[in-house]
């Protein structure tokens, strides 16, 4: 499914935002029982991408830290540390260790994503949310990706993203070029953008922990049938 929206009003976004999370995460409590474990932030990892020089992106260190307070394993890297974070990702996964994988990047930053996402797609390993602020030289998104949201502004620097070729999953490109108050150097550091970030994660995490348990619950096994005389 792809989504385009234009974010005018801050009120709105927080409102939509504070709406659609507490819709959602409603039905979860609901399909759990209390035999059941509930889900754990720290089954989250998330990667975080600075852009040009790690100057200009400390948006991003103030998200990771938000992150972290609730219990998520984020870090943040340069933009030149995409490398180290797949191969991570891969020896990780590769151990059995499947944990839920976001990245989150501005500028510069935001095209590592893309960079990540390939080379994991050429693993088959999947990635569940990929965030960006403003990427520069966007990429189709690849088939691997199960959730993609997009901020970004006719600014001269960030771009919408389409799809790749396979890809099944969410596309939002949030244009935010009607707001005045944020440029391609500040957008990283937006409070109610991060504000969303948040939700964002918390909303599709639940559902896909909720999935695994499910899927993890032992299945009845079929009843023998009797053949009468």
């Amino acid at each position: 499914m792809i989504v385009s929206r234009r974010l005018v009003l801050a009120a709105a976004i927080c409102c939509a935002v504070s709406v659609t999370a507490t819709h959602q995460s409603g039905g979860l409590a609901s399909a759990q029982t209390a035999a059941q474990p509930m889900p754990t932030a720290a089954q989250v990892r998330v990667d975080l991408f600075r852009g040009l020089a790690d100057i200009f992106s400390r948006g991003m260190d103030t998200l990771t830290d938000r992150l972290n307070r609730q219990g998520y394993k984020a870090r943040v890297y340069s933009t030149s540390g995409w490398q180290t974070a797949a191969r991570q990702i891969a020896e990780a996964y590769s151990r059995g260790q499947k944990d839920i994988v976001v990245l989150i990047g501005h500028s510069l930053g935001a095209d590592a994503t893309f960079d990540i996402a390939n080379e994991l797609d050429r693993q088959n390993i999947p990635i569940e949310l990929i965030v960006t602020f403003d990427a520069t030289n966007p990429r189709p998104v690849p088939k691997n990706v199960r959730h993609f949201v997009n901020f970004y502004q006719n600014n001269g620097f960030g771009k919408k993203v389409s799809a790749g070729p396979g890809f099944q999953g969410e596309l939002t490109n949030l244009d935010l070029s009607a707001d005045t108050s944020i440029r391609h150097v500040t957008i990283d550091k937006s409070a109610r953008l991060h504000g969303y970030v948040l939700e964002k994660i918390s909303e599709i995490v639940q559902k896909d922990l909720a999935n695994k348990v499910q899927a993890s619950k032992p299945k009845p096994k079929p009843k023998k049938s009797q053949n009468r005389r």
